[in-house]
C-alpha cells in the first residue's frame, strides 16, 4: 500500500512537467562554412602539465607534458609517424602561464604548485634548448604544428 502512495507524487510531478513542454523548431542555414578540414584530419594536444599535476589522488600526467616528455622514445616516434598526417597542438590549460626564454629573458622558472596560480601552478618556462629539442622532434616525425594560445600555425623547416 505504501508503495503505491510513494509513486503517486512522482507521477503527478511528471505529468505537470510534461504539460509545460513546448515544441521548438531549429533552423540551420548551412550555406556558408566557417572552416574546413580534410577527411583524414587528426589533431592531438601536447599540454604543459608538470608531473605534479594531480586530481582526485591521481597523477596521470607523469612525464607526458611538453617540458618533460621523452622525445627519443621510439614507440612514441613510430606512433606519430604511423598516424601521418597528424597535427599536434602545443598548448593547453597552462599556456598563458608560459615564459619563453628568448632574447633578454633571464629567468626560466619551472612550474611549481601554487594555490593562487592559474590552475594551482606558478609560471613555467620553455627554454630555447627545449624548443630546439621539440623542433627536431616535430621535423623528424613530420607532424604539422599548431603552437600557442592563439593557435599560431608554425611551419617547420
Amino acid at each position: 500500500m505504501n508503495f503505491r502512495f510513494a509513486f503517486c507524487p512522482i507521477i503527478l510531478l511528471l505529468s505537470v512537467s510534461l504539460s509545460f513542454a513546448q515544441n521548438v523548431n531549429v533552423v540551420i542555414h548551412g550555406a556558408a562554412s566557417i572552416a574546413k578540414t580534410d577527411d583524414n584530419f587528426v589533431c592531438v594536444t601536447l599540454d604543459w602539465w608538470p608531473a605534479e599535476k594531480c586530481d582526485y589522488n591521481q597523477c596521470p600526467w607523469g612525464k607526458a607534458g611538453i617540458l618533460n616528455l621523452d622525445l627519443r622514445y621510439g614507440a612514441l616516434i613510430n606512433a606519430i609517424k604511423a598516424i601521418n598526417p597528424l597535427r599536434i597542438k602545443v598548448g593547453g590549460s597552462l599556456q598563458d602561464n608560459v615564459v619563453y626564454k628568448v632574447g633578454e629573458v633571464s629567468s626560466c622558472p619551472n612550474f611549481m604548485k601554487r594555490e593562487d596560480g592559474l590552475f594551482g601552478f606558478s609560471q613555467g618556462c620553455l627554454s630555447m634548448e627545449r624548443w630546439d629539442q621539440l623542433n627536431r622532434f616535430f621535423n623528424h616525425t613530420g607532424v604539422k604544428l599548431t603552437f600557442g594560445p592563439h593557435s599560431i600555425v608554425v611551419e617547420m623547416r
